[in-house]
């Protein structure tokens, strides 16, 4: 099958009926400095027509032997083309193996493109949630995106630099094809490969 940006079938014969799109699952192996172990991590999605989002994943500590798992329902809203300040949102419930908890939400997020390219952007995005106990955690970031075609042959680079508000502290990003390295542009990072 052929997914398009939201994650859909086309050319199926499935349009306008009610049925889930299973996309590849992703798996990754991911090691960072403060845990010091390595976690093989998978995710799935199943996506509806009417764009209902149906996510379940889990990761497995190598060293320990731990898991953890959770999954996430979600209904996505998509920008309409000609609406340039319309922002993607996000609601649904959550839930996750470690805090043993359901939680409700809401996200948006926000893309300004700065070159006429669209390959360098500055993003908003922002959510809150709450728990059945009443407990609420908020996130909110801004970071600006840069894409580059074949840095070298067959390796495409994007480069993120943002400041998570909620955790009050800068962070970066580079990612090529497979491997991503994420950093608190301070003692902290991750190193992931995409399997």
């Amino acid at each position: 099958p052929v997914f398009d940006a939201r994650g859909r079938v086309s050319g199926s014969g499935l349009r306008g009926r009610c049925v889930a799109h299973f996309a590849r699952m992703e798996t990754r192996l991911e090691y960072d400095n403060k845990k010091r172990s390595l976690e093989l991590h998978a995710t799935e999605h199943f996506v509806s027509d009417d764009s209902v989002v149906l996510t379940v994943q889990g990761k497995l500590n190598t060293k320990t032997g731990a898991c953890e798992g959770g999954l996430s329902l979600r209904k996505r809203f998509f920008p309409e083309a000609t609406n340039r300040w319309y922002t993607r949102a996000d609601l649904g419930a959550s839930y996750e193996t470690a805090t043993d908890e359901i939680r409700y939400g809401a996200e948006a997020k926000k893309s300004f493109e700065l070159t006429a390219d669209g390959l360098l952007t500055l993003d908003v995005e922002g959510g809150v949630q709450i728990s059945a106990a009443r407990r609420r955690t908020w996130n909110g970031r801004v970071e600006v995106s840069q894409k580059i075609f074949n840095f070298t042959e067959d390796q495409d680079l994007k480069l993120k630099v943002g400041y998570d508000a909620a955790k009050r502290r800068p962070y970066g990003q580079i990612r090529e094809n497979n491997w991503t390295l994420d950093t608190d542009l301070r003692k902290n990072w991750s190193l992931k490969y995409d399997l």
